[in-house]
Order: structure tokens, then sequence, then C-alpha cells
């Protein structure tokens, strides 16, 4: 974010929300938080996991300083339970592949996951994470060039045609109104 707030960058793909009234905001997409876990394990058998179950194992997790770890933290806590970290990974694809490779559960978001990717894991949902919205951040002034514009427009076009075909994703956001 201070990259793409002092002009180093000319735009982001950012997690919501954003506390930066100097950025333009346009959500693109948002994602469910799942539980990745390697057939061997038990839980495969679920479809679906509390976060009271979850809270039962160690599992791998997200370091505490990030976004998605703060996001997991906080439900945990509506639900009156705290997560064990059997490690905190930082890097949501080593985090998905430690738990391809039977290392262990992750929370992972749905992006980690590709539709395409088959090997012995399965997803299982976890109805009380919510939902982490997905955007493209610019700065106000000055405007976008035409390089980046077209990168925005492809971007969301193809996410158009085959966002929905990925499981966890859902592409019918509404503008933010920053």
């Amino acid at each position: 974010m201070p990259r793409l707030i002092d002009g180093q960058l000319d735009a982001a793909i950012v997690h919501f929300p954003v506390d930066a009234p100097e950025l333009q905001l346009e959500p693109l997409f948002s994602e469910e938080l799942i539980l990745l876990v390697h057939t061997d394990h038990e839980w495969s058998k679920l479809t679906t996991i509390s976060l009271t179950e979850l809270a039962t194992q160690p599992i791998l997790l997200a370091p505490r300083s990030t976004a998605l770890r703060r996001i997991i933290d906080r439900a945990a806590g509506n639900q009156r339970v705290a997560l064990t970290a059997l490690a905190e990974i930082d890097g949501v694809r080593l985090l998905a592949s430690l738990a391809f490779d039977g290392f262990g559960p992750a929370i992972v978001p749905a992006t980690a996951v590709p539709d395409w990717l088959t090997g012995q894991f399965v997803r299982v949902a976890i109805p009380e994470l919510p939902k982490r919205a997905v955007g493209w951040a610019t700065r106000r002034r000055p405007l976008p060039n035409k390089p980046t514009r077209a990168t925005f427009d492809v971007l969301r076009a193809t996410i158009a045609r085959v966002g929905d075909r990925q499981p966890g994703i859902t592409t019918n956001m509404s503008p933010l109104t920053k």
C-alpha cells in the first residue's frame, strides 16, 4: 500500500477494507475462506466444518500480523473459540502446498485452489468465516495512465468470463461508494 500511495506502483490488487482516502477502489470479486485438507486426514470426509470443531486440533494458519489471520481470529472470537497454529506460514501458496502435501489442514482463500487442480485433497467449507473482498486500487490523482486502465479492463473482463467457474468465488459485487 505505501508503494501504491507513493506512486511507485500504478495499481494493486488488494483485500478490502482499505482505509486510504487517496485511493480509488474497485471491487473485483469476493472469495470464501476454506479449509484445505489432505485426503488422509479425518476431516477430509466432511463438506463443512465449524470453527468450534477446527479449534480441537492445531492447523496451519497465516501469521497473526496478516489481514487473512485477523479475519480468521475475529470470526473465531465471535464463536468464543481460539484456533491453535500447528505452524504460521507467510504466503498463501506455501500454506496451500503444505496442506496439499499432508503437513496439516490449512485455512486458505478459494483462489489458492484453482478449479483445475486435482490431487489428494478436499475443500471443506467453514460457514462462520466471512467472504474476503478483493479489488483493484489506484491513486485518485493523477488519474491512471492508459496502460493501467487497459490492464484493469482486461482483468475485469477475465474475471467476468471465468471467475464464477472457480469454486468459492463470487463476481457480482456492487461498486464501492468511496
